[in-house]
């Protein structure tokens, strides 16, 4: 329990960093978390077993909090944090040869490795030193998921054999099991060097050349898998902006006003759109269909208000009349608060049937067509299409469309887990 001396409203329960201060205002202790509140309160609990935690307790008086978006970007702002006020119980590294770097293997299929200054002999190629084991370890574990790759590669015995693990989550391109070509293995290491070197401009367009060029020649499938690195690189760029949030703690939520300002211009909107809930279907074949209701509260993830479906048209996949039944069935609960944007993940198809259903939908005798705008957003293009009229293409830079992209990605990632969790559930009962 966090004790009374602490301000408790200043603590959300948010993703972010936490600052411990002892009575002269000095920072003693710097770290992260997913949950800001939940972990600043699992300090106050009974720690007698453990020394050093209980000194760092006894020695707290305040603490401030500063709200960030994205994991890496709080990995990255809690090390300058650390950087600039050296706080006493954050360990620190003494010795030059204690230091990270991290490597890139001699073999066909190279390792991406952690390694001491000892051993750099042992790689074609280095970066580093870094300061912080665990800082390293994790910024590794988030770069694996935009550029995967092999942690053992096969010798000739072993090539060809059943996927690892570690294919069937995306950190790995299959070179197990012959997945993937040396040259395309190889392609990724490069590009994972270049984003280190800090070529990220040069790597960015080079993808989307490749992109472009895929989808000309119609290999669909390939310029997604292009598209999704693109994504990843634009997600681990958020690190640029931990400098902005030393100066300015409420970076965040001053950007997300300037977006949602942005969106309702762009969107020729009556309103600002301070509440935005998404949508998204997740099936397979038809089987365990499930939708998903998130929702952004003045341009902030706001999970209390999320809402999941079973869906209960039966048959074949049917997107669009999966979600038509997920919106009556919404508008089946006028104790939610009311949209001011209704996002779905999909085109013209998605966006027509459910602005359908509002406007044949009756609110305490008060009809709704026309007072709540509908919107698909399709991955494809990343353009917006209303249920008439002409397609909506923002700039891929516009803070509106990130805004739009975080929740329609957030629907589909919530659509998913929970799509995945009945369908094993169908497994193991056997239905």
């Amino acid at each position: 329990m966090i004790p009374s001396f602490i301000d408790k409203s200043n603590i959300p329960h948010r993703s972010g960093v936490y600052i411990f201060k002892d009575n002269r205002q000095s920072v003693i202790y710097v770290g992260k978390a997913i949950d800001l509140y939940h972990r600043v309160a699992s300090y106050f609990g009974n720690h007698s077993g453990d020394v050093k935690l209980t000194n760092l307790v006894s020695n707290i008086s305040s603490v401030e909090t500063i709200i960030v978006e994205y994991e890496l970007e709080a990995l990255i702002l809690e090390a300058n944090l650390i950087k600039k006020y050296l706080p006493p119980f954050n360990v620190s590294l003494k010795d030059d040869k204690d230091y990270l770097y991290i490597g890139i293997t001699k073999e066909d299929f190279p390792k991406v490795i952690t390694l001491r200054k000892q051993d750099l002999k042992r790689v074609k190629k280095f970066f580093g030193p870094f300061p912080s084991a665990r800082t390293v370890r994790d910024t590794l574990k988030l770069l694996r998921r935009v550029f995967p790759w092999c942690a053992n590669p096969p010798g000739l015995r072993n090539r060809y054999s059943r996927p690892c693990f570690y294919y069937h989550i995306g950190l790995c391109p299959g070179v197990c099991a012959g997945l993937i070509t040396k040259q395309d293995y190889q392609k990724t290491i490069r590009r994972f060097a270049f984003f280190l070197e800090g070529k990220k401009e040069e790597l960015v367009e080079e993808l989307f050349r490749e992109m472009a060029e895929a989808a000309k020649e119609e290999k669909f499938e390939e310029a997604s898998k292009v598209k999704k690195m693109l994504d990843g690189i634009n997600y681990l760029l958020q690190p640029n902006r931990a400098q902005i949030y030393l100066e300015n703690p409420n970076f965040l939520q001053e950007e997300n006003k300037q977006a949602l300002v942005k969106l309702q211009k762009d969107l020729n909107l009556e309103k600002l759109p301070e509440r935005i809930e998404a949508y998204d279907i997740s099936n397979i074949q038809g089987k365990d269909a499930v939708g998903s209701m998130v929702v952004l509260t003045n341009g902030e993830i706001d999970k209390s208000q999320y809402r999941k479906f079973r869906i209960r048209v039966a048959g074949r996949p049917n997107d669009v009349g999966m979600h038509k039944e997920m919106i009556r069935r919404r508008l089946n609960h006028p104790e939610w608060p009311m949209p001011d944007l209704i996002l779905v993940d999909g085109g013209r198809g998605q966006a027509r049937a459910v602005k359908l259903q509002i406007t044949n939908y009756k609110l305490n005798n008060l009809p709704l067509a026309g007072q709540i705008p509908v919107l698909g957003l399709a991955k494809r293009m990343e353009w917006l299409y209303p249920p008439e009229g002409e397609v909506i293409k923002l700039s891929k830079r516009s803070l509106a469309l990130k805004l739009l992209q975080k929740i329609r990605d957030e629907a589909h990632r919530f659509a998913v887990t929970f799509h995945r969790k009945l369908h094993q559930k169908s497994v193991i009962l056997g239905l």
